[in-house]
């Protein structure tokens, strides 16, 4: 159990069935991958670090292992993840990037 207080709308994803009921919610955004700056630097790969919206199905295949954070806004999920892990480490999901492109469009 953690003693730290997270901020108001974001959440660790602690357990699999965490995982799995915030998916089934379908709201918000979740974040995977090297959460802090102070973890072990790794290689960015194209399949971690990634922020996705939770209804996202290309969370089905993230693994187990990795670190997952739920954000309530996605105000509030860019302004942790350009401070943790920072603003280089981190980028969306190309299938959510598409889908907001594309409400962008449709609003203009």
């Amino acid at each position: 159990m953690k003693t730290v207080k997270e901020p108001l709308g974001v959440r660790s994803l602690e357990s699999i069935e965490d995982f799995s009921e915030t998916r089934l919610e379908a709201i918000g955004f979740i974040f995977h991958g090297v959460s802090a700056a102070g973890d072990k630097p790794l290689a960015m790969r194209s399949t971690s670090n990634l922020l996705h919206f939770a209804r996202c199905t290309k969370l089905e295949k993230v693994p187990e292992a990795e670190g997952k954070i739920w954000f309530r806004s996605i105000k509030v999920a860019l302004q942790h993840l350009d401070e943790t892990p920072g603003k280089k480490r981190w980028k969306w999901c190309k299938l959510c990037e598409r889908e907001i492109t594309q409400r962008i469009l449709d609003e203009s």
